[in-house]
């Protein structure tokens, strides 16, 4: 039958209000009786607790009249439905009600037959209003399960201080995302399967698909927490607030990303890091570069899942133990570590991590200057050689020459533009497999858009990478979702066969791919502004 749907009951004279309640089958025409009372004063409190479907009130009353009772609940509860019925036949109470947006206006006396007409009307109207909140939230909850431009560029805007605040609300306002808060903070997570290369992208496993829909689900479960893409395998989340619970929202955060990520164990590496709290939105560029600094840390402390300034103490004291030996060497994994997941951006933390990691008194000498320099050239080359490039193509004379005549005060600058070039190299070759699979990927959508269980992990099966990788790289390089790029293709087709074919709209819904033809409907006039049997009678090419 569908929803149950709270009607209550407000009326001053006794006999009235017991024959409503006492002589309609409520139930059988989707309703529960929720309670009643004899004015507008006693009713509000047991409204607001309520909170009903349906609203049944008589109009004039003692202490509060039903209009000045409807007009308080059509503010703080405006899906309530009203109904307002009166003994008087006067045309300047009708006229109130209608702009308040009530659904009927009954005059007394109101007949059994009469109400439960009313109520079969407004049951039916009630539940189509119902389903079609049920599908806006199921399209808002396909669209937000993967990553937009919009929402990656306003974070970017709002971290680098780019708006100020009025325009940070009002663009948040815009994209319907709720950022007011006492307090915020920024934890980033990185993501990647065990053999990743950077360029080479984490190959489909169902651990990989489990992990990317667990986490889907749990921050479409936490509105507390916003979702932002900051890179291919690296995400940033804005944990909102009260001052007081703003570490606890955090520890939920890190606590579930963990969760998550520890369920398969083994087969991938994660990284999670996170800032300091701050009280105000214009305070989140220093948050996001305190937590980006410590992420960072993970080409470091591969072994560290839960980067900390705790945890990054202790490895510093490591390091002055080291230095202080004299053993302090490079280790050429930490360099490789670095270029399979790093970016042009970390180039001079990481350096100055790698300055800390041997002692950055040991690189005044010009011995260790020159040998802190062509390790990281032959760690560069050896990596390249790993992704199918010619390590001796890549040791150019102006590279070899950067790293034979390092000096202590050139060395930090030298390593930097080594690793440039290494990542440049990387990201070219990354650019021609994204391509390749994004090829693959389309070719795929177009051909199985009409089978009703295609997915993200579906096609990322089928093209042989992690479901992450997919959604990241269709994103940026196809300038919208797969989602956005799956229903535009469905209606497309679906235009097709409205004007070029008599199938029903149910068919047409069948044939594109969607098992519920009333969602295909809602779903079509959302994106393109008419229902499906409108856009045939127009003709719209």
């Amino acid at each position: 039958m569908g929803q149950v749907f709270k009607v209550f009951l407000v009326e001053d004279e006794i006999v009235v209000r017991e024959g409503l309640r006492n002589n309609i089958l409520w139930e059988q025409y989707g309703f529960t009786y929720a309670g009643d009372a004899s004015d507008g004063e006693m009713a509000l409190p047991l409204i607001r607790e309520v909170q009903p479907d349906l609203l049944i009130t008589d109009i004039k009353m003692p202490f509060m009249d039903g209009l000045a009772l409807s007009e308080l609940v059509r503010k703080e509860l405006p899906h309530t439905k009203i109904v307002i019925i009166s003994g008087y036949d006067d045309f300047s109470y009708a006229q109130q009600a209608i702009r308040m947006g009530v659904e009927q206006y009954l005059l007394k006396p109101v007949t059994k037959d009469k109400m439960v007409q009313v109520l079969a009307e407004l049951q039916k109207k009630m539940q189509a209003e119902e389903q079609q909140q049920e599908y806006l939230q199921q399209f808002q909850r396909e669209a937000q399960a993967y990553e937009t431009f919009s929402r990656r560029r306003f974070f970017e805007q709002v971290v680098n201080g780019d708006l100020t605040v009025s325009q940070i609300y009002e663009t948040a306002q815009a994209m319907d995302m709720d950022i007011n808060a006492q307090a915020y903070n920024i934890v980033f997570f990185s993501l990647n399967g065990m053999g990743h290369k950077g360029s080479m992208p984490d190959a489909y496993t169902d651990a990989l698909a489990s992990v990317q829909d667990r986490i889907t689900q749990f921050f479409a479960s936490h509105d507390e927490l916003l979702l932002f893409r900051w890179n291919l395998t690296t995400y940033a989340v804005l944990v909102k607030g009260a001052q007081g619970d703003i570490d606890a929202r955090t520890d939920v955060c890190v606590e579930g990303i963990q969760r998550i990520c520890q369920a398969v164990d083994g087969e991938m590496h994660y990284y999670i890091a996170c800032g300091t709290p701050v009280t105000r939105i214009s305070a989140l560029p220093a948050c996001f570069m305190e937590a980006n600094r410590i992420i960072s840390y993970r080409h470091i402390c591969p072994e560290e899942h839960i980067l900390t300034e705790a945890s990054i103490d202790t490895f510093r004291k490591a390091e002055s133990t080291q230095a202080d030996a004299g053993t302090s060497v490079v280790d050429p994994a930490l360099i490789h570590n670095f270029l399979s997941d790093g970016s042009e951006e970390e180039i001079d933390n990481f350096v100055e991590q790698l300055l800390r990691y041997v002692g950055k008194d040991t690189v005044k000498s010009l011995l260790f200057s020159r040998y802190f320099t062509m390790t990281i050239c032959f760690a560069a080359a050896e990596y390249v050689e790993g992704l199918g490039y010619d390590p001796e193509a890549f040791l150019t004379p102006e590279l070899r020459s950067l790293s034979q005549s390092a000096q202590p005060d050139t060395a930090k600058a030298n390593v930097r533009e080594l690793l440039k070039q290494a990542l440049e190299l990387r990201d070219r070759e990354s650019k021609k497999q994204k391509r390749d699979l994004l090829v693959q990927t389309i070719a795929y959508i177009d051909e199985h858009y009409a089978d009703e269980s295609i997915s993200l992990n579906k096609v990322a099966k089928e093209v042989n990478i992690s479901p992450n990788y997919l959604s990241a790289i269709f994103s940026q390089e196809e300038g919208q979702t797969f989602v956005e790029y799956l229903t535009g293709k469905r209606i497309s087709e679906a235009k097709r066969l409205l004007l070029h074919t008599d199938k029903r709209s149910n068919e047409v819904a069948f044939a594109v791919g969607y098992k519920d033809p009333h969602y295909f409907s809602f779903v079509f006039k959302k994106t393109v502004g008419l229902s499906p049997r409108e856009y045939r009678r127009r003709g719209v090419q």
